[in-house]
């Protein structure tokens, strides 16, 4: 399977039933992986990280023309995975939060996602005054009731961690680059300038969460959004809603 360029494939991994995890997903992870998913005292969150990676790793494989288990991932400088070994050729990304997990793919430019669960009961306006800028701070603080709010928080904070994931740097420098009104990184200060080789755009997300995708470079991209369920294989690329270039945030 191959992708354009200008086009990010991003496939939606709910959790849909509680359970142990899935004994073939968790066969398919490497011996990390398994640990990783062991250390999880929840048996939810177990579940969910099986789930989540079986899922990227069956999704990576479609796309590569592999088995599941052939797919090998090293880290980056600050631990962004990377695919290494035989089958390369994608960059991948993925993220989960709660009971949805997000894989995103893009034929040669890096790419990041970023899904975050809505919670209303979220300090909406310490946190921000901790980490964003004042006039994001001060978008945040403008909704209209709690929820509000925690939505405002959850769309931000999506878009600026999947700005980093696809930069593969650390959280805290893409938390000062402001994104409230840009698809585009605008940071003046020097040591952000990395930010404005790169798109960021909201991208669709089930009720309760939102979601954004980075991509390098600075030509306008889409995205194409499928849904991932086990046991049903991934059989073709996604289909559905497409998003085109990025967008500000409604008020």
């Amino acid at each position: 399977m191959t992708g354009a360029p200008d086009t990010v494939q991003l496939w939606l991994v709910p959790d849909q039933q509680p359970g142990p995890a899935p004994a073939d997903l968790l066969a398919v992870l490497d011996p990390e992986e398994r640990s990783r998913a062991a250390a999880y005292l929840s048996a939810d969150d177990r579940r969910r990280f099986v789930l989540a990676h079986g899922a990227a790793r069956h999704i990576v494989a479609g796309w590569l023309g592999a088995a599941p288990q052939e797919i090998r991932w090293r880290r980056g400088p600050h631990g962004k995975p990377e695919l290494a070994g035989r089958y390369t050729g994608a960059e991948v990304n993925l993220s989960h939060s709660g009971a949805v997990a997000m894989v995103a793919l893009s034929a040669s430019r890096r790419v990041g996602v970023d899904v975050q669960r809505v919670l209303p009961r979220l300090d909406a306006t310490g946190m921000p005054e901790r980490w964003f800028l004042p006039e994001e701070v001060r978008f945040v603080r403008a909704g209209a009731d709690p929820g509000s709010r925690a939505e405002r928080f959850a769309r931000l904070w999506a878009r600026k961690e999947a700005l980093v994931k696809a930069h593969g740097g650390r959280l805290t420098q893409g938390l000062r680059i402001p994104l409230l009104d840009s698809g585009t990184g605008t940071s003046g200060h020097p040591a952000d300038a990395w930010s404005h080789g790169y798109l960021v755009a909201d991208v669709p997300a089930p009720d309760g969460y939102r979601a954004a995708v980075a991509l390098s470079g600075t030509e306008a991209f889409r995205v194409t959004v499928g849904r991932w369920t086990w046991p049903a294989p991934v059989s073709g690329p996604p289909t559905g809603p497409a998003s085109g270039a990025p967008e500000g945030p409604s008020t």
